[in-house]
């Protein structure tokens, strides 16, 4: 009988799939464009194979440096229109991040970041979380 890999992703860990950050070295953000990155590419992964939510988030990221909507390239609506209002208000929601005391309860009320979402998104961020936590699709 052929082998598939799953032994090797049970032994490695869920992770393997979906791009697991949690042994890289994350920062955190600069500024709000770093900030506004993190948040869409983070949304444009949940819910999707690694190779989707790259995709996704390239396209979205040159939509949105062209100007135009991140609609161009997202097919989603709610994403598309929760990515437009993070690239647009990503100063605002950058100074109100970095103010906040309790970053995983803020980065919890962004559009489209969900109670398992904002784990990732912290991980991303810089930002320790539970590792028991994952967003898994």
């Amino acid at each position: 009988m052929p082998i598939f890999g799953l032994e090797e992703t049970m032994r490695a860990g869920a992770g393997v799939l979906h791009g697991d950050m949690s042994d890289a070295q994350a920062t955190a953000p600069d500024n709000a464009d770093e900030f506004a990155q993190h948040v869409i590419e983070t949304i444009c992964h949940a819910s999707v194979t690694p190779a989707v939510g790259r995709r996704a988030f390239e396209r979205c990221m040159r939509a949105l440096g062209d100007g135009a909507t991140a609609r161009i390239g997202f097919r989603h609506p709610g994403k598309a229109e929760a990515i437009d209002m993070i690239w647009h208000e990503r100063e605002r929601l950058f100074s109100e991040y970095v103010a906040s005391p309790d970053k995983l309860r803020f980065l919890a009320t962004l559009p489209w970041v969900g109670p398992v979402t904002k784990h990732s998104l912290a991980r991303r961020l810089g930002v320790f979380t539970e590792r028991g936590r994952r967003a898994v699709a």
